[in-house]
């Protein structure tokens, strides 16, 4: 997963939530769908690259409990948002969580789970010659 330049700076424009930004942000406001346990948006800036493919759509699905880890959530919860990523799994899009700890999880406190789309054909060669990498096409 990669942000090109122009995308990592509007990524690192965001104000930095004090606590959590789930939890600080109107979510509700975001979504385009809002179940009993979790909501279901876009995510403000998508990658613009995954798995060498150029993304296409970005969502996330946020649980409204503040968790951590999906296994801290009830049963109920577990079995809702297991559902999102079935439903959307087979309109093409890939399911990735970070796990707890991972330097790399943004939000570190409160669990959440990307689904992204992307285009079927991959790029030829990723050139990385530093943060946000840049891709070069054949």
């Amino acid at each position: 997963m990669f942000h090109y330049r122009k995308t990592f700076k509007t990524y690192n424009s965001f104000p930095k939530a004090t606590t959590c930004a789930f939890c600080e942000d109107d979510l509700a406001g975001r979504s385009i769908e809002i179940t009993e346990h979790a909501y279901l948006m876009p995510n403000r800036v998508f990658y613009d690259l995954w798995e060498q493919r150029e993304v296409i759509d970005h969502l996330l699905i946020v649980p409204k409990q503040h968790v951590a880890s999906l296994s801290q959530l009830d049963s109920d919860a577990k079995l809702q948002i297991m559902e999102i990523m079935a439903e959307y799994e087979s309109r093409g899009y890939n399911v990735y969580a970070r796990a707890v700890g991972s330097k790399q999880r943004t939000v570190a406190s409160h669990q959440h789970t990307h689904l992204i789309k992307t285009k079927p054909q991959q790029a030829n060669a990723v050139l990385a010659m530093q943060k946000p990498y840049i891709l070069v096409k054949f």
